[in-house]
């Protein structure tokens, strides 16, 4: 770390890769509704999404972070029971003290082995200090097209949302 003036301290620039985050389950009975053709819970998905997304966000900074929106959810189909669901996970752009994370899901039917995409998810995370206060976080270190791409997207979504928000 690189002293500040002001006694702070300035973090070592992260990538994107080094805070990739994975959480997978197998999708049980008492995780569906009850329709007549039953699917997983959206609640179980985004409870799934959410801890994983919060992963992302803890390599990131390198302490605690607590969410502060999930700015999209996008339920693009179905996740059936017997299905394994991964949700992939990492930081796309960050703010003094913010996080934005994309989180990509996946399920599995495990006979078969296809996978399919299924979800997409944006999330913001504050990162915060041993009393609980918002505390800056490491700059991105943007290494791909990819992360470029995602960083921009990222950051016209940020600046939209603070714009609903006046």
């Amino acid at each position: 770390m690189m002293a500040k003036a002001g006694g702070g301290r300035t973090p070592h620039p992260k990538t994107p890769r080094a805070s990739e985050a994975t959480v997978a389950d197998l999708m049980m009975p008492h995780q569906a509704n009850g329709l007549r053709r039953p699917s997983v819970f959206g609640g179980v998905i985004m409870s799934m999404v959410d801890r994983c997304a919060a992963l992302s966000a803890m390599r990131h900074s390198g302490g605690q972070c607590t969410t502060l929106s999930i700015d999209r959810i996008l339920f693009k189909e179905p996740i059936r029971v017997g299905e394994l669901v991964e949700v992939r996970s990492r930081v796309v752009h960050v703010g003094r003290t913010s996080l934005s994370v994309l989180a990509d899901v996946y399920a599995e039917a495990i006979a078969t082995g296809v996978r399919r995409h299924t979800n997409e998810c944006w999330l913001t995370f504050v990162h915060l200090d041993d009393d609980g206060q918002p505390a800056p976080v490491p700059p991105l270190k943007l290494e791909t097209q990819e992360d470029r791409l995602m960083h921009d997207l990222a950051q016209r979504r940020r600046e939209a949302l603070l714009a609903e928000r006046r």
